[in-house]
């Protein structure tokens, strides 16, 4: 397969933001699933699946984080491409008026 052939996932940062933003609700709506399900293993006494289901929480919860975490640093990138690319600009219609 050569590398013309592969198809870039995200092709700009803000396509990668809105993929990150479906993500973190996707993992929110799983947590609460996750806690609603460990609720009832509690509530049937079923203690190895509430043990399961609380440690599930816990990975979704670290995952959430994670998310939480690289959509800071897309925004980030995304300000600081726009301050790169509003100079090179300005430089360029400087150097264009003289």
């Amino acid at each position: 397969m050569s590398p013309d052939s592969i198809e870039e996932p995200f092709d700009s940062i803000e396509s990668a933001q809105d993929f990150m933003n479906v993500l973190a609700l996707t993992i929110l709506d799983a947590m609460k699933d996750l806690h609603y399900q460990q609720e009832l293993a509690v509530r049937e006494g079923q203690e190895r699946r509430s043990q399961a289901l609380e440690l599930a929480m816990y990975k979704a919860k670290t995952l959430s984080c994670y998310v939480h975490k690289s959509r800071r640093t897309l925004n980030d990138l995304r300000m600081l491409k726009r301050l790169i690319l509003n100079e090179r600009s300005t430089v360029e219609s400087l150097i264009g008026t003289m």
